[in-house]
């Protein structure tokens, strides 16, 4: 097998580059042994949560060129799956999908698979694993009820979902709590995109140049327009909580984009937002595809 020169490497960096595990600052970290079954539901799920973002974002940008789109939020992605061909087929691996990015989500909690440790940081980060598998059980649900039949798909608004703590001051103070906790979500969003450590999980020395640079802007694009989603979210519980009524309550991603959409140049905001949903869905795909799993 020929061997390139070191002249040859210098005047094509890529073609030495492209299996180093380390690229412009980055390098892909050491991970604790999983078990072969862990990275096929971690994959799974990253292209299953992948898709749907990708729906809630198509359908944002298709709104803002005027080309029929409308506001979704990831069940109404999952419902639009619903209704292509092959549909409940479509919804039966969406529900496998993200039934297995919540477990994944759960032993990367539970075991420490990502070696974040158990001090204050890192117990924090397991904790957030933890939230976000038990968010995707609840919409593997959802999505397994409509594949099995269960449930019509019928659209039904989360608005109101805070009223009920609206009415003491404890429920007010708790409500608060959760939105300053959401706004916090964002702010490490924004804090993750900057410094895109997401990078270190990535196997690098599986991927070419142009593939690393697509997964670095995809990444750092996507995950910014998440931290704008949950920002939005998480001020109006607040409001929500200072003022006591739920007018204008958000309840989730389709009432975020529903805001961002309501403001002045409402059609480019809602494009850039949707364009930027897709891109996190890109990251995601790209996860799924490069992410690195110690496998025993």
């Amino acid at each position: 097998m020929p061997i390139s020169s070191p002249a040859a490497q210098r005047r094509n960096p890529s073609a030495s580059d492209s299996k180093s595990s380390t690229w412009h600052g980055f390098q892909t970290r050491s991970m604790p042994e999983v078990p072969s079954w862990i990275e096929t539901l971690g994959r799974f799920g990253h292209f299953a949560k992948g898709l749907v973002y990708f729906i809630i974002g198509f359908f944002a940008f298709k709104l803002a060129i005027g080309a029929g789109g409308e506001i979704a939020g990831a069940r109404d992605a999952i419902r639009e799956i619903g209704q292509q061909p092959y549909g409940r087929v479509l919804l039966g691996l969406v529900t496998i999908g993200l039934l297995g990015y919540s477990v994944w989500r759960a032993v990367q909690a539970g075991k420490d698979t990502d070696g974040v440790g158990d001090g204050t940081k890192g117990v924090c980060k397991r904790i957030g694993y933890l939230v976000s598998g038990i968010a995707y059980l609840s919409l593997g649900g959802f999505a397994g009820s409509l594949a099995l039949g269960w449930s019509s798909g019928a659209g039904g608004s989360q608005d109101g979902a805070a009223s009920p703590l609206l009415d003491s001051t404890l429920g007010r103070i708790a409500l608060a709590v959760a939105g300053v906790i959401t706004i916090a979500v964002a702010l490490y969003f924004f804090y993750k995109a900057y410094r895109a450590k997401f990078m270190t999980e990535y196997d690098l020395s599986a991927m070419g140049e142009t593939t690393r640079k697509l997964a670095l802007h995809a990444g750092r694009t996507g995950i910014s327009t998440r931290g704008i989603a949950f920002a939005i979210i998480g001020g109006f519980i607040v409001m929500s909580a200072i003022r006591g009524t739920s007018d204008g309550e958000i309840a989730g991603m389709s009432d975020a984009l529903a805001a961002i959409a309501a403001q002045t140049y409402g059609k480019i905001l809602i494009g850039i937002t949707g364009f930027g949903l897709m891109c996190y869905a890109v990251h995601m795909l790209l996860m799924g595809r490069y992410r690195r799993f110690n496998v025993k």
